[in-house]
């Protein structure tokens, strides 16, 4: 089985450094560029079938990606980014900082010490979700010898490869984000697994 992470392509908001979460906020003219810059060089992949983040950054990516080949895209919140709560839309740079924790720059730096976002989720409960689905997927004995598209999202991404490789909280971040359309390929052979590449 083979399982190609994707992130989405770029938004409005990914630019100016607004956080997204789960806020529906669709691509840009350079993300639906990016995304079908990503459709060409996966255009000879035998896809089975696609899984997708239900938010539209994502969604519309997995059809950019899909063109005109003739198989089911299926949305699961198991692939939905981390909701960032009552922070979502703010600025997290520096130039335009407006998060009221100040603390809140632990998210990317210090994970193990990240307070979560009011109302938001924990980076343990994104990393419990987003594997359980991907080893769901792993697991099932009809997959064996498919191939699979997720497209997903930064966040996402970072809690199945580091719940995959079993990392501890600290080192959630290590391998960085993806970038925008950004793949990260695994070959799964029953209950193992290898990453291939990552983020190309």
């Amino acid at each position: 089985m083979d399982i190609y992470l994707m992130r989405h392509g770029e938004t409005e908001w990914n630019r100016i450094r607004r956080l997204q979460g789960i806020t529906d906020i669709p691509l840009n003219e350079n993300g639906i560029e990016e995304a079908q810059q990503a459709a060409d060089w996966l255009r000879d992949v035998p896809f089975d079938r696609i899984y997708t983040s239900p938010l539209c950054r994502a969604r519309q990516t997995a059809e950019i990606v899909r063109r005109d080949r003739p198989i089911e895209i299926i949305e699961t919140e198991g692939l939905k980014e981390i909701s960032f709560g009552e922070y979502e839309g703010l600025i997290c740079q520096k130039e335009g900082y407006n998060i009221p924790d100040p603390d809140f720059p632990r998210f990317f730096e210090d994970p193990e010490h990240y307070q979560t976002a009011p109302g938001g989720e924990s980076i343990q409960h994104l990393q419990k979700r987003t594997l359980q689905f991907v080893r769901s997927v792993m697991d099932d004995p009809q997959n064996e010898g498919m191939t699979f598209l997720m497209t997903t999202h930064g966040a996402a991404i970072r809690g199945i490869l580091s719940g995959l490789q079993e990392l501890p909280l600290k080192e959630f971040w290590s391998g960085r984000v993806h970038k925008n359309c950004g793949v990260t390929k695994i070959q799964v052979e029953g209950r193992t697994f290898r990453i291939e590449f990552e983020n190309k």
